[in-house]
């Protein structure tokens, strides 16, 4: 029978720097690999975008913007490109299917206006056909809240999400037009962390508020582009499946950084890591270890 000690020795085996595991409210494993990993604020990197995609849906909510069918000219209106760019939206842009080349990020950090750099590329892809992870389209779609809404995306993010959540202690870097990196840019502590992942575990209701709605985090963690058997992206969140235990909605970044939420199992899983070889790993123990632990506790509870 796999024990959580047998999780926490490969925890402790590997370059993982922290991990809270979550389980029917209660806080069973709490493991830092020093002292001072609990109050870091951990580099998160694409966990940004699932960040980033809360607030999409904050700022739908509010009614900031119209929806995700909004075609991303209107925000962009300098850009009076083809006809295919004119048929992008935000939709494309949350699920990676804009059609924009992508050179990647080390064409785009160099570049001295990092949003302008990512709309003077060519459609290459008719939009929802085809699938290029892009840390350009991320950083777009910070671009938009802060058109939409007037302000900084980091100040909407302060006042709509991090304070509600009693989130206080975190950086979301900018680039050089003082726009909130929406690919890369926050930095974390593991516990902060946490509590984005229980918010989707509850289906956007944090304590007696509804901080975001409960149509958005149904939609935003829905599979929309299938990847393999086993993997799908939706929009900004990963969906994959774990043995037994079906589907859960991750978000993922280098190196290891991990919000894993199952909410059919009350579960949610946070990981920071500084893996440069294989970052999935943290996932592999996660699969071996922890959800035969979880399915086993259900099946106990059911005799």
């Amino acid at each position: 029978m796999v024990s959580l000690t047998e999780f926490e020795n490969k925890l402790k085996k590997d370059k993982v720097d922290s991990t809270l595991v979550q389980y029917n409210n209660s806080l069973i494993i709490e493991y830092y690999r020093n002292p001072k990993m609990k109050e870091k604020q951990h580099k998160i990197y694409s966990v940004t975008k699932s960040i980033l995609s809360t607030l999409v849906g904050i700022a739908i909510d509010k009614g900031y913007i119209e929806s995700v069918n909004k075609p991303i000219h209107h925000f962009f209106p300098e850009f009076n490109k083809d006809s295919e760019f004119q048929r992008i939206t935000i939709k494309h842009l949350l699920t990676m299917t804009s059609g924009l080349h992508w050179p990647g990020n080390n064409g785009m950090i160099p570049s001295k206006n990092w949003v302008n750099f990512v709309l003077d590329q060519a459609v290459v892809h008719t939009p929802g056909k085809e699938m290029v992870y892009s840390c350009g389209s991320s950083h777009l779609l910070s671009a938009i809240i802060q058109k939409a809404t007037g302000i900084d995306t980091e100040i909407f993010a302060k006042h709509h999400l991090f304070t509600p959540l009693g989130i206080t202690e975190y950086k979301w870097n900018h680039d050089a037009q003082g726009i909130a990196i929406g690919g890369f840019g926050l930095t974390m502590r593991t516990v902060d962390m946490l509590k984005i992942g229980r918010l989707y575990l509850n289906k956007g209701r944090w304590k007696s508020q509804q901080i975001v709605s409960s149509q958005w985090v149904k939609e935003s963690t829905y599979p929309r582009v299938k990847i393999d058997e086993n993997t799908s992206y939706s929009y900004h969140w990963w969906n994959r499946t774990f043995n037994k235990m079906g589907r859960v909605s991750l978000a993922s970044g280098y190196e290891g950084q991990y919000i894993i939420a199952a909410p059919d199992y009350q579960l949610v899983v946070v990981m920071t890591s500084s893996i440069k070889d294989d970052a999935a790993r943290p996932l592999y123990y996660f699969q071996d270890y922890l959800v035969p632990y979880v399915l086993n506790q259900r099946e106990k509870r059911w005799r």
